[in-house]
């Protein structure tokens, strides 16, 4: 049974909600703005409300790549990466994590990127390092805080063909081939397989790590 939640995209989450109660479980959408302290709150007192809440994936973050967000100046993007992807995930996560902590078992997942510790080049590429860097690292310091109870890992996803893959440069496909070992882009689904084995039980022994999907680049 899933929480599925979006600040504006509700007509995906419900779409989405759908499609798992197809499969025959519940599913619940709520919206949240993670950048928010008074609409976490209301956040973690629905979810509560519902039962028991086994995991929290922490997979809000500020899309400056194709959204409005795209033409704003340097000083503006880097408020908002640090406003949603970095503090949005570290409350959520030491609010949902307190909460598995007294239930006696849970798990969390936060997202980074790959070459977040090995940087890129550009605006874009500092941005991205900065902020997800300090989402990674927070990652294995919370794992310390909250184990033996609460295990919390993050993905570092690669080159992944979301909406700006799609209609990215031949500049840019080439390069992702290039910096590729396996020569060619990872898909959304080979995140979900990650977060899926990471959020089970299959994943009991680990703990603090974080989990780079990337198709095998190690520059």
């Amino acid at each position: 049974d899933v929480v599925i939640s979006c600040r504006t995209s509700k007509d995906g989450a419900e779409a989405t909600a759908t499609e798992i109660r197809k499969l025959g479980r519940e599913a619940f959408v709520l919206t949240v703005d993670v950048s928010d302290s008074a609409s976490r709150s209301q956040f973690e007192c629905q979810c509560f409300s519902l039962g028991r809440i086994d995991a929290l994936v922490n997979n809000a973050g500020v899309d400056l790549l194709t959204g409005e967000m795209k033409e704003a100046d340097y000083q503006t993007k880097l408020k908002l990466l640090l406003d949603v992807d970095v503090a949005g995930t570290i409350a959520m996560s030491r609010i949902f994590g307190h909460r598995f902590r007294e239930q006696g078992k849970g798990c969390i997942l936060n997202i980074g990127w790959d070459q977040s510790d090995r940087g890129m080049e550009g605006d874009s590429g500092e941005l991205f390092a900065a902020t997800k860097n300090a989402v990674m690292g927070f990652t294995r310091s919370l794992s310390l805080s909250l184990a033996p109870e609460v295990r919390v890992n993050c993905i570092a996803p690669g080159w992944i063909r979301t909406a700006w893959g799609d209609g990215a440069s031949d500049y840019w496909q080439q390069r992702v081939l290039d910096e590729t070992p396996l020569k060619k882009w990872g898909l959304p689904q080979d995140i979900a397989n990650i977060a899926r084995f990471l959020l089970s039980q299959d994943a009991a022994y680990i703990t603090g790590q974080v989990m780079n999907v990337n198709g095998g680049a190690v520059r």
